[in-house]
């Protein structure tokens, strides 16, 4: 039976693994010491999130030509350093490789002539580019897209968490299909992430040094109405997926919560008032520290910590949709809950951006713990100075 969504999921596993193999490869190859280019923001970009993105959106636009795309790069700084472009290019043709020899393996399984990896079955051909100038075309299909309202919108982040992407820390390869500004299919790669999908939910911890230095790590998926799935992945092909239900934990008390938090001092957030908000509860502040932002939706998503909260320092602040789209699906369909601090879902139909103006503030956590926490975050901001 086919249900809705499946092939896009299909092929967004498929490409994300792809995405994952690819971006691991650059760590290794470069024995973690990744250079990077510098952006507008000043913030870093390495030759993996140029490669990436042309490698997600080639296999998705070949696919789902009428699609859009929103992605965090555009190609502006590589069709102005020849250099650079050559980098990438030749990544992508050593992706382009890798996907050919591991499809013929799949074609042996497939003919019983040799053993294969797991994940295999209905595997598809990607599309590459064929082309260094199709290569800027396709990244700014994401570069440039700005609507996410109507339609069918891919968003992704190629490398979410490049600076510690490039400590050889946790970084998310992300990936989400909205259609008409709704979540419908969100799956990350977590290609550094050591994880036993196997271990009982909630039991293990996610640390930046929990690095998976021989494997690929793990990667979530889930589809509107269809539940959270976690998978193993290999550099053949992924593992049969484990369903993750939150709601079979044990009810925790305030004082004993987990809060997820951004490496301490390096945000735009209140810092502060995270820390309040986690004390009135008579909890210990932070709980676990991760720099990716979608690494802390993984985190929640697997039972590995407990409350995010999110607060801006004043409503003028925005936080790009890159960020967050993929990983508020995986945690809601896993049993958790997301909301603005009006209560307000959030809305990814703004387009690149989550505005305050619209989205005041953010909290995630477990349904039974929603109100308590929404109290506390009240509380907090109403000693602010008027």
């Amino acid at each position: 039976m086919t249900t809705p969504y499946s092939a896009e999921l299909r092929l967004a596993l498929q490409v994300v693994h792809a995405a994952s193999v690819l971006t691991k490869s650059v760590l290794r190859s470069l024995k973690n010491n990744v250079s990077a280019e510098t952006k507008a923001d000043d913030s870093p970009v390495t030759i993996a999130d140029f490669a990436a993105q042309a490698l997600l959106i080639s296999v998705l636009h070949a696919v789902f030509p009428e699609d859009a795309f929103i992605g965090e790069e555009s190609a502006d700084a590589l069709r102005s350093n020849e250099t650079l472009a050559d980098r990438v290019w030749q990544l992508v043709l050593q992706a382009k490789n890798a996907e050919e020899t591991r499809m013929s393996d799949v074609q042996h399984v497939r003919s019983g002539t040799a053993a294969g990896g797991s994940g295999d079955e209905g595997a598809l051909t990607l599309s590459f580019p064929a082309s260094k100038e199709a290569m800027f075309d396709l990244i700014d299909l994401g570069g440039k897209g700005e609507v996410t309202r109507s339609g069918r919108v891919w968003v992704m982040d190629p490398v979410d968490g490049t600076l510690s992407f490039m400590q050889n820390r946790q970084y998310a390869v992300a990936l989400c299909l909205l259609v008409d500004g709704v979540e419908k299919v969100g799956v990350i790669g977590c290609p550094n992430l050591a994880f036993d999908v196997n271990a009982p939910l909630g039991t293990t911890r996610i640390h930046e040094d929990q690095v998976d230095e021989d494997g690929y790590g793990v990667v979530l998926s889930a589809v509107k109405g269809q539940g959270t799935c976690v998978r193993k992945m290999e550099e053949k092909g992924i593992g049969e997926p484990r369903r993750i239900d939150l709601t079979q934990l044990a009810e925790k008390s305030p004082t004993s919560l987990n809060f997820v938090e951004s490496t301490l001092g390096k945000t735009s957030l209140s810092q502060p008032e995270h820390k309040a908000v986690a004390e009135s509860l008579g909890a210990t502040w932070p709980g676990t520290v991760l720099w990716s932002q979608q690494l802390k939706y993984i985190a929640l998503a697997l039972g590995s910590t407990d409350v995010m909260v999110r607060v801006p320092k004043n409503v003028s602040r925005f936080t790009y949709i890159w960020d967050h789209a993929g990983g508020h699906i995986l945690f809601q369909e896993a049993g958790g809950m997301i909301s603005d601090f009006n209560g307000e879902q959030i809305d990814f139909g703004q387009g690149r951006q989550i505005k305050g103006e619209r989205n005041w503030g953010m909290i995630a956590t477990m349904p039974s713990l929603f109100e308590e926490v929404g109290r506390a975050v009240k509380d907090v901001l109403g000693r602010r100075p008027q």
